[in-house]
């Protein structure tokens, strides 16, 4: 997919990979909206000009993310890519965990991503005089759905169990909605982050050192939007193999 003049929606872009993701895309040529929970005056003097578009909002709120994708639509008259970045950690024992942090963790990086890819969907399908192939053909591009996954939704790490099991979900989510639109002419694909340097890292693990930085993975999320990196057979592209 070539990214110039693509509109390309990503939550959680207010740091780390998500805004170090919309910085490389806004240099390849994409018109971005940068959909995040809380909008300093940085992001403000950043993210002010024809290609952009700064929206404060909680994944988690329907009507916020809805009223996004509206907003979206009139102000670029098209909505190309959704990139589910947006995530939560709480790095504490099993049986510590109570109901509250087991909530905050699994609305954030399942509900979020839930009700982002319906809204990004209803949105396109109502553009197109057949919402059931909706992007699949010439006249109407394909669509691109990236959910930031994580290595510990693959692997299994101890301490963030419940953070762990959100970001597994997120991978069989992407799997079978694949599979499910797979006739509609939109495309689902999973990157999958290791340890990185951002503040959620830091915070988690404050005596390991990152592997990676987030303008690498950025890197690697736009190359895999761009079709340079392809996903394996389970639709997840892991960044720790695409990274020297």
């Amino acid at each position: 997919m070539n990214i110039k003049e693509k509109v390309v929606f990503i939550t959680g872009a207010g740091s780390g990979i998500g805004l170090a993701t919309v910085r490389k895309l806004l240099i390849k040529g994409a018109k971005i909206v940068n959909f995040t929970k809380t909008v300093t005056p940085d992001l403000e003097k950043e993210f002010n000009s024809e290609n952009t578009l700064l929206i404060e909002g909680d994944v988690c709120n329907r009507d916020q993310v809805r009223q996004a994708v509206e907003r979206t639509i009139k102000k670029f008259k098209s909505l190309d890519i959704l990139i589910n970045n947006a995530g939560v950690a709480k790095h504490e024992r099993f049986m510590e965990t109570d109901e509250k942090d087991w909530n905050f963790v699994i609305d954030v990086n399942m509900k979020g991503v839930f009700i982002c890819i319906q809204e990004f969907i209803k949105i396109n399908q109502r553009s197109t005089t057949n919402p059931a192939s909706f992007g699949a053909s010439d006249q109407q591009p394909e669509k691109l759905i990236v959910n930031i996954s994580s290595g510990a939704g693959i692997y299994g790490i101890e301490e963030i169990a419940v953070y762990s099991a959100t970001k597994a979900a997120v991978i069989n989510l992407t799997q079978s909605l694949n599979e499910e639109f797979k006739n509609s002419g939109v495309k689902f694909i999973t990157v999958a982050p290791g340890s990185t340097n951002t503040k959620m890292f830091s915070s988690l693990f404050p005596e390991e050192k990152p592997y990676h930085t987030p303008e690498q993975v950025a890197d690697v999320i736009y190359k895999t939007v761009t079709g340079k990196i392809k996903s394996d057979d389970r639709l997840i592209v892991d960044v720790f193999h695409h990274i020297k």
